[in-house]
């Protein structure tokens, strides 16, 4: 049986290169030897033992994370799981009753090792909802390469050409609670949410949100508030200021699948793109179905826009 999903999977890309500097910095690609020796580092990785307090401390700290269902797919492929964790806030558990703040939480998520042809390492990293570890993922992945203080990460974000084929049904922008509306300026603080959802595919809203607000995807903020607040003010319910938006968020549908588009991807380092899989009845999506959703957006919309410049 089947959960009904309540939070989206998702998932981050970046990318690890190999500086050395001498005299100038030189970029020294990444081998397939160096690739199948990350493999057995990775395979070769200290187990943790929940008992003993050094390795419940590699846990809490970060140090590292468990690595699990590693498969070395082909000589450019790698396939995994890794265990983010959590802890420092004591909460209430319908079933456990009081978890302290001192125990380590493990959740995990998939993710994806690609040996581009440049030499480059491209890890897909799995979320579920705002939860998910990539920089502990990092972290272990990068300490396992050799001359690992040379090697380098970027993340990637996206640009507006990720999104053409998006058909929005609704915007959600989050404002300063100071704006002049038909009813009158607010005597209250804080931030109000307003909503506009498409009544039909032939709603004008479609077009207006896909044309003056999904082209400012990956521009500066300042840009984006622009083009928001401007959409925002062709309507009859409030009349704002660029300052006034704080945030925006477009649920669009793309490609067969329902998407979500952080217009301003507040505390992203790279673009979250959403996953097209199920989760089972613990929650969690399951690790092929994952792997394989990252290496199709791996291939059709990452790679061919960092390898081609």
């Amino acid at each position: 049986m089947v959960a009904k999903k309540n939070e989206e999977v998702s998932a981050s890309f970046h990318y690890l290169l190999r500086l050395k500097k001498a005299d100038k910095v030189v970029v020294v690609p990444f081998t397939i030897g160096d690739f199948a020796a990350l493999f057995a580092r990775m395979r070769a990785q200290k187990s943790f033992d929940i008992r003993n307090e050094d390795d419940i401390d590699r846990l809490r700290f970060r140090q590292e994370a468990p690595l699990e269902n590693l498969e070395f797919v082909n000589s450019r492929t790698i396939t995994g799981t890794f265990r983010a964790s959590y802890w420092g806030h004591s909460f209430e558990n319908t079933h456990k009753g009081q978890i302290s703040s001192q125990s380590v939480n493990l959740r995990p998520f998939h993710f994806v090792l690609y040996l581009a042809e440049s030499g480059r390492i491209y890890i897909g990293a799995q979320y579920l909802g705002q939860y998910g570890g990539y920089e502990t993922l990092r972290k272990t992945i990068v300490d396992m390469l050799p001359q690992s203080k040379e090697v380098t990460s970027t993340s990637i974000r996206l640009g507006a050409s990720y999104y053409k084929n998006a058909e929005p049904r609704e915007i959600r922008v989050n404002i300063a609670n100071k704006a002049t509306s038909i009813a009158g300026r607010s005597s209250l603080g804080g931030k109000v949410m307003i909503a506009f959802t498409r009544a039909s595919k032939d709603d004008p809203l479609v077009q207006q949100v896909k044309t003056q607000v999904i082209p400012f995807f990956g521009r500066k903020q300042s840009e984006i508030k622009q083009a928001v607040a401007g959409l925002m003010n062709q309507s009859d319910v409030v009349e704002i200021d660029d300052d006034d938006i704080i945030d925006c968020t477009v649920l669009a549908d793309m490609n067969g699948r329902t998407a979500t588009i952080h217009m301003f991807e507040n505390g992203f380092r790279a673009t979250r793109v959403t996953l097209d899989v199920e989760v089972d009845d613990e929650g969690h999506p399951a690790n092929a179905d994952t792997c394989n959703e990252i290496l199709i957006t791996l291939n059709e919309h990452v790679i061919k826009v960092t390898e081609n410049g």
